[in-house]
């Protein structure tokens, strides 16, 4: 009898796992293709040094999501708990107090932002002088504000990933890249360059989006968990806070680690060469994109067996992801052999990506999924103090080394992702050895929190 509960929990989970990574694929491969349209569109309407710019600025904004302080992932990993017991009502209180707590934080960035906005230099930080300090202050803030906004209506993918329906995110990610896409080829059409009017087609559209879903699915299929006014506990909410603290210090750490790129490119060399970069990563980085879809299920899936104890089951699974993994890689090197091609065809000779650069991105996307696959695990279990520890060390050393490869051995743009590859592979071990610590029940101590 026990046998056939745990069964029918396996399949049950795998077959969720399954449906959101199909489902997922469809929409994913639908915004992969609009993104790839939507560059040489924002490109032609803007020029090199511009959307340069637009990269450079998106990064430095993308910085204060970090400033939920890691409650989204303690909210997803607390909610998960609860609907594995069927405490709705617990449910509740994590989503109400998650949404006032983001709320706050985002009204008062938000404020600082107004406060402060006039005395910054803006032209400095994105080393560019080709747009109006005035001009230039306005696409700033447009961004900013909507994209905050935005923080606190993107609670809803969470929500969605915690019921197991990641594929969620990937919908909503679809319609935001058609709406942005079908923007800016009318923008291209009807008016001649303007930051502007690009800075409120691309970041409305994706607020919007948001919020309408945010709407229908707490109304439809979220309703056991709509927030609400009586359902806001700090109290018993402290549990996402307390374990979100941990998750704020990987995401900071990440962020310095993954998110620096496009300004230390900024910085050394100059915008256009943003660009440079961004085409090789935008052409590689889909690798990354299938990865993840293939992962995100899990977190939560790794959340319910890890609460259950149904270790064989993460055992089969994470098996069967190293699997992928390999597969990722050989793919990796076959898109490299072919890349010359097919940037060309894509852009055209307005770029220009060397081997080196296309080679130390390959490697480190390599890395970034083999960690991927036990961060998901490790996240999805809330054992992550180890990860926090060598996390610190990667992002304490990972400028450092930036600046090394640049300055003294006259490195060029792909020191950035060879720096990276560098910091994470430290990193690649360690986690395979915690989960195998975790998953045999021998882990102890700093393995064990």
């Amino acid at each position: 009898m026990i046998k056939r509960i745990f069964k029918k929990s396996f399949e049950d989970r795998t077959k969720r796992a399954n449906i959101n990574i199909l489902v997922s694929f469809f929409f994913r491969g639908g915004s992969i293709l609009l993104s790839f349209i939507l560059i040489p569109l924002t490109i032609d309407y803007i020029k090199p040094d511009a959307y340069g710019l637009w990269l450079t600025l998106t990064s430095l904004v993308g910085w204060v999501s970090m400033f939920d302080i890691g409650i989204a992932n303690g909210l997803r990993n607390r909610l998960s708990e609860s609907l594995a017991d069927h405490d709705y009502d617990r449910g509740k209180i994590y989503v109400s107090t998650t949404y006032v707590i983001i709320s706050l934080i985002a009204s008062l960035l938000i404020l600082f932002y107004f406060v402060f906005y006039k005395f910054v230099n803006w032209q400095v930080i994105f080393n560019s002088s080709f747009i109006a300090e005035e001009r230039l202050q306005n696409v700033v803030t447009i961004v900013a504000v909507l994209f905050l906004l935005k923080f606190i209506s993107d609670i809803i993918n969470v929500v969605s990933a915690a019921f197991q329906m990641v594929y969620v995110s990937s919908v909503l990610l679809f319609l935001s890249n058609l709406g942005t896409t079908l923007a800016v080829w009318i923008l291209s059409k009807t008016t001649s360059e303007n930051m502007i009017f690009l800075a409120l087609s691309l970041s409305f559209i994706p607020f919007l989006v948001s919020v309408i879903a945010s709407l229908y699915l707490f109304r439809n299929n979220f309703n056991s968990v709509r927030p609400s006014l009586k359902h806001i506990d700090f109290q018993k909410a402290r549990g996402i806070v307390g374990l979100g603290s941990q998750f704020f210090i990987l995401q900071i750490i990440s962020l310095i680690i993954f998110q620096t790129d496009n300004i230390l490119i900024a910085q050394f060399f100059r915008p256009s060469e943003v660009t440079n970069f961004n085409i090789a990563y935008k052409y590689y980085s889909v690798v990354i994109i299938i990865f993840t879809i293939v992962l995100t299920p899990y977190w939560t899936a790794f959340t319910e067996a890890y609460f259950k104890k149904e270790y064989s089951w993460i055992k089969t699974t994470i098996n069967r992801l190293l699997f992928y993994w390999i597969f990722s890689v050989v793919f990796l090197f076959f898109m490299f052999l072919i890349s010359n091609w097919v940037i060309k065809l894509w852009i055209g000779d307005s770029v220009f990506i060397s081997n080196a650069l296309s080679l130390s991105i390959c490697a480190y996307i390599a890395v970034t999924n083999w960690n991927a696959i036990f961060a998901n695990f490790l996240n999805g279990v809330g054992k992550i103090r180890v990860q926090i520890v060598y996390a610190i060390i990667m992002g304490l050393i990972n400028i450092p080394i930036c600046f090394l490869l640049v300055k003294i051995f006259n490195f060029g743009t792909f020191a950035m992702p060879l720096s990276n590859f560098i910091c994470l592979t430290f990193g690649a071990l360690i986690s395979y050895v915690q989960y195998n610590k975790i998953v045999s029940e021998k882990a102890t101590g700093i393995w064990n929190k």
